[in-house]
C-alpha cells in the first residue's frame, strides 16, 4: 500500500457553495479523503466562521445572521491538524435601496460576485458622497460585469444612477442588468441599448439617448416574465433631478427569453464610472 492511502489528508467541507437568505440554516459535513482522494469517512470537527455573522454548532449546523445585510465569507472545518471550508454568500431580500454610505471607502458590498478583482469597483467618494466607483485601467478589465444576488431571481426592476468620465474624445459605456439582460447607455455612440446576450446582436434593441460626461443620468430597466411563456423588458434613462418620463423608449417582448438571473452593474470604461443610488424592487 502506498503511503498516505487510507490516511486523511485533506477535508471537504459539504455543501462547498451556499447562497442563502438572513436566517437560513443548513446542515454541513467534514468528509476525510486520503491522498489519492479516496473518500475515507464524514468526521465530527471543529467549526469555526470568517467574515460572517451568525452561528455554527458542533453539529455543523450553520445558521445565517438575521439582519437583513449583505454578507460573505467562509465556514471552516478543522480535524486534527487538517481544515476545509465552504464559502458563503448571504444574499438580503428585496427591496434594496443602497446609496453606499454605510461602507468604507476602498471596501466593496461582500455579497457581490467578481466586484474586488483586477480592474475592480470600490467604494468612492464623489462630491460629499459614497458612490461605487469603476476603478480606470487601460486593460482587459476595463469592461466588466459585476452580479449582485441569486441566480434564480425574477420579475423585478434595477435603478441606479450613473456618471461616466471622459478623456481623450472617449467616453465609457455604462450600464445595470436585471435578469441577465443589460440596459448600457453607450458613450462614444450616444444610444441606449437593450442586450439579452451582448455578444448576440439579432435581439439588441437600441434608442437614442444624449448624454454628457461627468454628468448623473437614472437608469431604469424592468423585466416581467409573461404567462405565455415570453419575457417583457422595458428601459429607460434620463437626467438626475428631473423628473422620470412616463414612455420607455426599450419595450421588447422577447420569445427566447432570461426567465432568471441576477441583478447587477455594468461598465466598459477605461477612464472609470460611477454609480450611486441602487434601487432592486419586486415588479408589482
Amino acid at each position: 500500500m502506498e503511503a498516505g492511502q487510507n490516511q486523511p489528508a485533506w477535508v471537504q467541507v459539504t455543501p462547498t457553495e451556499l447562497v442563502l437568505k438572513p436566517g437560513d440554516t443548513v446542515q454541513l459535513r467534514a468528509r476525510l479523503f486520503d491522498s489519492a482522494g479516496r473518500f475515507l469517512r464524514e468526521e465530527k470537527a471543529t467549526w469555526s466562521l470568517e467574515g460572517l455573522k451568525g452561528t455554527v454548532a458542533s453539529d455543523g449546523k450553520f445558521t445565517a445572521g438575521s439582519e437583513k445585510v449583505g454578507q460573505a465569507g467562509l465556514i471552516r472545518a478543522s480535524v486534527g491538524g487538517l481544515t476545509g471550508e465552504a464559502r458563503a454568500r448571504v444574499i438580503p431580500p428585496l427591496t434594496w435601496d443602497e446609496p453606499f454610505e454605510s461602507y468604507a471607502s476602498g471596501s466593496v458590498p461582500p455579497h457581490w460576485v467578481s466586484a474586488a478583482t483586477i480592474g475592480r469597483f470600490q467604494i468612492s467618494e464623489l462630491d460629499g458622497q459614497k458612490v461605487i466607483e469603476k476603478v480606470p485601467t487601460d486593460t482587459l478589465f476595463k469592461r466588466m460585469r459585476v452580479f449582485m444576488g441569486p441566480a434564480d431571481w425574477s420579475n423585478y426592476t434595477v435603478e441606479a444612477d450613473i456618471r461616466v468620465i471622459e478623456k481623450r474624445r472617449q467616453m465609457g459605456d455604462v450600464g445595470i442588468i436585471a435578469q441577465r439582460y443589460a440596459l448600457v447607455a453607450f458613450g462614444n455612440n450616444q444610444r441606449l441599448e437593450l442586450n439579452p446576450w451582448q455578444p448576440e446582436t439579432a435581439r439588441a434593441v437600441s434608442a437614442p439617448f444624449a448624454w454628457k460626461p461627468e454628468t448623473w443620468y437614472r437608469l431604469k430597466l424592468r423585466v416581467e416574465n409573461t404567462p405565455e411563456g415570453k419575457t417583457r423588458i422595458r428601459g429607460k434613462a434620463w437626467p438626475v433631478g428631473q423628473a422620470e418620463p412616463a414612455e420607455w423608449p426599450i419595450d421588447r417582448v422577447d420569445p427566447i427569453p432570461n426567465r432568471q438571473g441576477s441583478p447587477g452593474l455594468f461598465a466598459d470604461a477605461q477612464f472609470g464610472a460611477y454609480f450611486d443610488n441602487l434601487r432592486v424592487t419586486p415588479n408589482q
